[in-house]
C-alpha cells in the first residue's frame, strides 16, 4: 500500500489522527510523499519517535485551527 491509500482510508473512516499525521509528514515536514510506500510512514509510528511526533502533531493542530 501507499501514503496515499493510507489517507484516502483514514478520511473514508475518518481517522482524525492518521489523517493529521499524514498531512503533517507531506504538506508541512515534507518528508514523505503521498505515493511512497507505507514503510515511509511506518518509520514514524515507531514507539521511540510517539512522544515528539505527539508534540509535533498538537502544534501542527492548532497551526491549522488558527489558519481556518
Amino acid at each position: 500500500m501507499t501514503i496515499r491509500d493510507w489517507y484516502e482510508a483514514a478520511l473514508r473512516h475518518n481517522y482524525y489522527s492518521l489523517i493529521l499525521l499524514i498531512e503533517f509528514l507531506v504538506y508541512e515536514k515534507k518528508t514523505v510523499r503521498l505515493q511512497d510506500s507505507e514503510e515511509a510512514l511506518n518509520f514514524y509510528l515507531q514507539e521511540k519517535f510517539k512522544d515528539r511526533m505527539n508534540a509535533y502533531l498538537l502544534e501542527y493542530e492548532k497551526l491549522k485551527i488558527r489558519l481556518g
